[in-house]
């Protein structure tokens, strides 16, 4: 993201003085309105106190927009965005919240949501996507006070959505892996010196988020009943642009791999993806004056040689893990499923049974009761697309001995020595169901 000058964040000024131009531009009909139309507040004040009085809001909420774009306030409204249902379903599965419910809600809200939400007292924030940069990346306006009708990539969509996906997209992981390199195994596909990460073959194509997520999907249509972030009905397929029936689908039948086999049994990620990032341990906990941090992937073998060789150790932190696996898909019910594919990606959440424990006096243990009623090794779908990866290199790295550098074999051997003691059974007990212990059968 590219950071907003402070003394520009929040400048407002309507030009009416030569030197100081004005910030609120565009050709838009939200350029007729006033500022306390939507802010509310006092316009005749001197004053920042006063004229930021009353009924004053520096955020305005989603029903400043609702006048004008009802529908669309309305299914965001239900949209992943806006309610977390993702994280509170996932969870609650493991059993969050039967345990002590006020000191795990309490956690949750104190620790998740305030930076896993695009939204305000739990509605749209359509201003952080269509006006600044959201506040949990730290705000400020996009373009003076100009709305945006399809948001920046750089300072919205990947001011959040930014570790992970951006990283992955712009090929951004290359030291990372480069240092994980240390921990992996010695036939390991990713140790070899020759093996660089690339961006996104989309990304190297041009394209941006919204090619492939529209703004009916961002904006809550499709939203999923079971608060599964695969279920939403409006999110892009590979199938959207490639395969039988579209601009290339002569190119598309022409790939050898491209049986009916494997396009019916496995996700397009099985074999188009590179590495990409794995977190394991997010542990949160408060400072003595009760301000919430988190400290994740304490489990990472290679920190300790990294502080040693630091000029400064204490800028050295845990690194996540650069890997691939594929494995049973766990969204997969079972033969007569024509909604999900039998393997897919895999991919490790920072999750382990002691998120929300704390330490000392604030020590709760047991707020996750039930780590081994989903897998933690997760159906994914990264941002790290190339046509020709290392594991369509080789038939044996699905149907013969090779496929161990690959699937998901091992849940706690495969996390490359990421995973701490206390949290190896459990790691063991939610994943036994999606491991691959034999070679695919040809």
């Amino acid at each position: 993201m590219v950071p907003v000058p402070a003394p520009k964040k929040f400048w407002i000024f309507d030009g009416s003085v030569e030197q100081y131009p004005s910030v609120l531009t565009g050709s838009s009909v939200h350029m007729g309105k006033t500022c306390t139309d939507c802010h509310g507040g006092d316009d005749t004040a001197n004053a920042r106190e006063t004229a930021h009085a009353g009924d004053f809001e520096a955020v305005p909420g989603s029903g400043d927009c609702t006048p004008c774009h009802a529908a669309t306030v309305a299914s965001a409204g239900d949209s992943l965005h806006t309610t977390l249902a993702g994280y509170t379903a996932n969870l609650a599965e493991r059993g969050f919240g039967t345990v002590d419910a006020a000191t795990a809600g309490a956690r949750f809200d104190a620790q998740c949501t305030k930076c896993h939400v695009a939204n305000t007292e739990g509605e749209p924030a359509c201003g952080f996507c269509h006006v600044s940069v959201p506040q949990t990346a730290g705000g400020g306006l996009l373009a003076g006070h100009a709305f945006q009708e399809t948001p920046s990539q750089d300072n919205n969509c990947t001011a959040c959505h930014g570790s992970r996906v951006k990283d992955e997209y712009y090929g951004q992981n290359g030291a990372l892996l480069e240092r994980n390199k240390a921990a992996y195994d010695a036939d390991s596909p990713w140790k070899a010196t020759d093996f660089t990460l690339k961006a996104d073959a989309h990304k190297t194509a041009g394209l941006e988020c919204m090619n492939c997520h529209p703004a009916a999907e961002m904006h809550g249509e499709g939203a999923p009943t079971d608060d599964n972030r695969y279920a939403v009905t409006t999110a892009p397929r590979c199938e959207d642009c490639h395969g039988p029936g579209e601009a290339d689908a002569s190119a598309f039948a022409a790939v050898g791999l491209h049986t009916s086999d494997h396009l019916e049994s496995m996700d397009c990620y099985v074999c188009h993806a590179q590495p990409y990032k794995n977190c394991f341990s997010c542990h949160t906990d408060v400072t003595g004056t009760g301000l919430a941090f988190y400290k994740i992937n304490g489990g990472d073998p290679t920190l300790a040689a990294r502080k040693a060789a630091a000029t400064d150790p204490t800028t050295v932190a845990p690194d996540a893990l650069m890997t691939f696996r594929a494995g049973l898909n766990p969204l997969w019910t079972g033969e007569g499923d024509t909604q999900h594919k039998k393997y897919s990606v895999l991919r490790h959440v920072p999750g382990d049974s002691d998120v929300f424990t704390y330490t000392g006096a604030n020590a709760v243990a047991g707020l996750i009761p039930d780590m081994a009623a989903s897998p933690t090794w997760k159906h994914a779908t990264p941002h790290t697309i190339q046509r020709t990866t290392a594991i369509t290199a080789s038939c044996t790295n699905c149907h013969g001995g090779d496929y161990t550098k690959f699937w998901l074999t091992d849940p706690v051997g495969d996390a490359q020595g990421w995973i701490q003691a206390p949290y190896l059974a459990e790691e063991e007990a939610a994943n036994g169901g999606i491991l691959k212990d034999e070679p695919i059968g040809f």
